[in-house]
């Protein structure tokens, strides 16, 4: 299990520790005036932050990754950090709650200047805070059994899922990602520092199923996925796998599960 399974999980994922969810977590980590602050500047911060760390790393490789890398990471991990999660853990979480609220993405909104509504706010009601920030207000509530649907419609397309929080352990939102979000750009992309966990589990394919039709590494973002010209087969490289599972959707031959991260000693401690 990843660091905050240990240390928040209390024996299990930490996103399924519904204590990290609870209005009493979110006063001890957090207040709505800090939140609001946040979500306010989040646009601004998201673009010229990611620009400005990039230009030092480009400057200044070696001393950017001993010095600013980890200090950048380390700010993340206490404010707004995030774990990428399969579709059968997003049915896990949802399952707890009665309803969600449908949230504009920010990130596709600096990368692609759209509105698009691929975020969800779960567990405690932050709609006061939302509701007041220009860019979060255009909400709309759901119940959770349709945000489950949604998302279910996002994972054939090819959303990786995730879970965020504000000022963590605090978990307040899904989103679900892909090359236009920030934070993989921010990690897979530009390299600028470490916004997200890579998930619980990492893909397996059978051999004997494949068929070596490369569907899944068209879907896959991280690389994780290679193609053996000789054999005829595709494979995953341990080390790349995030664990969203989202390559799974593209294999018609069922060739493709998830396994438990901690179980390969390759990885197991590999996040």
């Amino acid at each position: 299990m990843c660091e905050f399974c240990t240390r928040h999980g209390e024996g299990k994922k930490w996103y399924e520790n519904i204590a990290n969810y609870t209005e009493d977590l979110f006063y001890q980590v957090n207040s709505e005036e800090n939140l609001k602050t946040f979500l306010t500047n989040l646009p601004h911060s998201m673009k010229s932050g990611a620009e400005r760390a990039h230009k030092w790393k480009k400057r200044l490789p070696r001393i950017y990754k001993l010095i600013a890398y980890p200090l950048v990471t380390g700010h993340l991990r206490k404010t707004h950090f995030g774990q990428i999660v399969p579709i059968e853990d997003i049915e896990t979480i949802l399952a707890n709650f009665n309803s969600a609220v449908r949230l504009p993405c920010v990130c596709r909104k600096v990368t692609r200047g759209e509105d698009r509504r691929y975020c969800f706010g779960i567990g405690m009601d932050l709609t006061p805070v939302f509701k007041d920030v220009p860019d979060f207000s255009e909400f709309d509530r759901l119940s959770t059994r349709n945000a489950l649907e949604i998302i279910r419609h996002l994972d054939v397309e090819g959303m990786a899922h995730s879970v965020w929080t504000f000022n963590t352990p605090f978990i307040g939102a899904i989103c679900n990602c892909d090359r236009d979000c920030m934070a993989y750009r921010f990690q897979v992309d530009l390299g600028i520092g470490k916004a997200m966990w890579k998930g619980e589990y990492i893909a397996d394919i059978d051999p004997l199923k494949c068929s070596g039709c490369r569907e899944c590494i068209s879907r896959c973002y991280f690389d994780a996925i290679t193609h053996d010209r000789t054999k005829k087969k595709c494979s995953v490289n341990l080390m790349n796998c995030y664990g969203c599972g989202i390559c799974r959707v593209a294999c018609k031959h069922d060739a493709i599960t998830l396994l438990d991260r901690a179980g390969i000693s390759q990885v197991a401690n590999e996040w």
